[in-house]
């Protein structure tokens, strides 16, 4: 388990003036104030995760913990996710193409094994082999 310091986050990304609390976007709209991947729920620039575009099929629980997958590409985003240390714009899918801004958000904890780990996964309709990280949010006020 890590875990990260509260002050840690105080680094907010400047575009996140640019969305409102309850709206929706489109990946593109993201894409465009942010930058990053259209694609990737995890989409990043210059080495930094600009946001993350979360589905309530992939993490139920959404935003505040997140259910990281597992593969070439994506447990390395994991593992750098895991270990963000500025808040973030969080968005989830409301339908095709529809990303609803949920607010700022930082990594306050983050399992890669164990108990907690397993514990957060069960009830998820997710196998322990298909989770990487599972990832603890919490927002910013």
């Amino acid at each position: 388990m890590e875990k990260h310091s509260s002050a840690a986050h105080m680094t907010v990304p400047k575009a996140t003036t640019l969305f409102t609390l309850g709206c929706e976007y489109t990946r593109a709209e993201i894409h465009a104030h942010l930058g990053g991947s259209v694609v990737s729920c995890l989409p990043t620039r210059n080495g930094v995760i600009v946001a993350a575009c979360l589905s309530k099929t992939f993490s139920p629980r959404a935003p505040e913990i997140v259910l990281c997958g597992r593969g070439v590409k994506t447990t390395p985003l994991s593992t750098l996710f895991a270990r963000q240390q500025i808040a973030i714009p969080v968005f989830l899918k409301t339908a095709s193409s529809r990303w609803q801004y949920r607010g700022l958000f930082f990594v306050v904890q983050s399992f890669s094994s164990g108990a907690r780990f397993e514990s957060f996964i069960t009830g998820s309709r997710r196998t322990l082999a298909s989770v990487s990280h599972v990832v603890v949010l919490k927002q910013l006020e």
